[in-house]
């Protein structure tokens, strides 16, 4: 919880008389009959569940140093904050420190000193009892776990003189140069003057040095102090609260994604912009069907890759219902009412009975207008004859179309111009359809027009015998 501080704050532990859970009140005691004065502190720790456990304005007799107070110096390990003691405790933190003077500590590096504690609850139950191995260099435990502290190494229970020192002792970090300044405790732990004191600091380089100490200024860092009228700061910012902490972060997430929406847009509406300006309308349609086209090709590439797929994995492919070619089933086909075909040469198209028919149809009516063409260009159309030159007219009027071969000639018909012109019979013509339904015949008649003797076919009147 310490390594947070300056960041979401320490344990939840209030400074105060009244309603605060933990206070420490420096006084001074006298002798009347001496004269002499002595430090007193007063403390109330209200942290513990059991009320039994719980100390409430406890005054406390200190030592101080010919009229001063002691010193002890070092790298500081390990901090624990006893805010749930399940022992009756004057001091909320306990500090590990290898101790050295103020100015070697500084020059360590952090994470190059460490101590090794199994269980924290149970081998650190008390502020001024553990159970821990330093390690060396290479990771290896040094001395037995009992022995805490060891040579060089003291374990400290900080009782605060006032509420700054309070506010530090619960956020400092650990792997840094600390110095600490104070009072011990009369009664609970002594020092040692030949091997455990030198002048008013305390050492460890003889044995290991445990006690209270009632810390009235602490030097940290770069050489900054904490006493009773300079508060504590954490890194290069004041402390403030979690609170406040998780409310900045909090904005700045919703902030940042804002503004990533907004310039995500705003970049999409500058490039539509632009391609307006840059690009003509039609120029705009056709990147719009381009990328619409792009879209289809993707599809039929994946349905390209998905009947590819099918056939690898197996599955039944779909029944095609294209017509094809059957040589065995067209070559069987020789009963005499069913419609048979025949293949043209150099092309795919099959030529059927019903196709023919309707080809020597046309080919009949195109020979008859033909016919009536030659006739309208010699001036006979209207000459019908009687007799032999009724066969005539009858033989002029309809041509039939005969197939012509070698062994029947075809026998030129000249009419009879000496015949006068009689009236043509009227033309009947029957156009056959392959239907369904029943034949339909179709009856054109041609307006009838008389022949005059007295005019020519130039139109040209003849006949002056008036």
């Amino acid at each position: 919880m310490p390594a947070l501080s300056g960041c979401i704050g320490g344990p939840s532990v209030s400074w105060g008389d009244g309603d605060g859970e933990y206070s420490a009140t420096m006084s001074t005691v006298g002798d009347d009959s001496t004269g002499i004065t002595s430090p007193a502190v007063s403390v109330t720790n209200n942290l513990a569940q059991s009320t039994s456990n719980r100390v409430n304005d406890e005054n406390l007799l200190l030592d101080g140093c010919s009229n001063s107070t002691f010193s002890i110096s070092g790298w500081l390990v390990q901090t624990k904050v006893f805010d749930e003691p399940e022992t009756k405790n004057h001091a909320i933190t306990s500090w590990m420190i290898k101790e050295m003077s103020y100015g070697e500590a500084q020059e360590i590096d952090p994470g190059s000193i460490m101590v090794t504690i199994v269980n924290s609850e149970k081998d650190w139950a008390a502020p001024n009892h553990a159970e821990a191995s330093p390690t060396n260099a290479n990771g290896q435990p040094i001395g037995e776990p009992e022995e805490f502290p060891h040579r060089n190494w003291a374990l400290v229970a900080i009782i605060p003189a006032n509420e700054n020192i309070f506010d530090a002792i619960l956020l400092m970090d650990s792997n840094q140069a600390v110095e600490l300044n104070g009072y011990l405790v009369q009664g609970k732990e002594t020092v040692n003057q030949e091997e455990q004191l030198n002048g008013c600091d305390i050492t460890a380089s003889q044995q290991g040095w445990r006690g209270h100490l009632v810390v009235t200024s602490i030097t940290y860092g770069n050489d900054r102090v904490v006493n009773g009228n300079e508060e504590y700061i954490s890194g290069d910012i004041p402390f403030f609260g979690r609170g406040l902490y998780t409310t900045v972060l909090l904005a700045s997430f919703v902030a940042g994604g804002a503004m990533f929406i907004f310039s995500r847009n705003q970049i999409r509406m500058s490039a539509d912009t632009q391609a307006q300006t840059m690009l003509s309308e039609q120029q705009m349609r056709a990147g719009k069907s381009a990328r619409h086209e792009a879209a289809r090709h993707d599809a039929r590439m994946k349905a390209t890759k998905s009947s590819s797929a099918d056939e690898y994995t197996g599955k039944p492919k779909k029944k095609s219902t294209a017509v094809t070619f059957d040589i065995n089933a067209a070559l069987s086909q020789d009963s005499p009412g069913e419609s048979t075909g025949h293949y043209v040469a150099g092309s795919s198209v099959t030529v059927t009975e019903e196709a023919e028919s309707m080809q020597e149809m046309i080919t009949e009516m195109q020979e008859e207008q033909a016919f009536e063409q030659e006739l309208k260009d010699k001036g006979l159309r209207n000459l019908i004859g009687t007799g032999g030159a009724g066969n005539i007219g009858q033989n002029l009027s309809r041509p039939k179309r005969a197939r012509v071969t070698p062994s029947a000639p075809v026998e030129e018909i000249q009419p009879n111009l000496d015949t006068e012109p009689e009236e043509k019979p009227k033309t009947r013509r029957t156009r056959k359809t392959k239907s369904p339904e029943p034949e339909e015949e179709i009856i054109e008649e041609k307006p009838v027009r008389r022949a005059n003797p007295d005019v020519n076919d130039d139109g040209d009147f003849s006949d002056f015998s008036f």
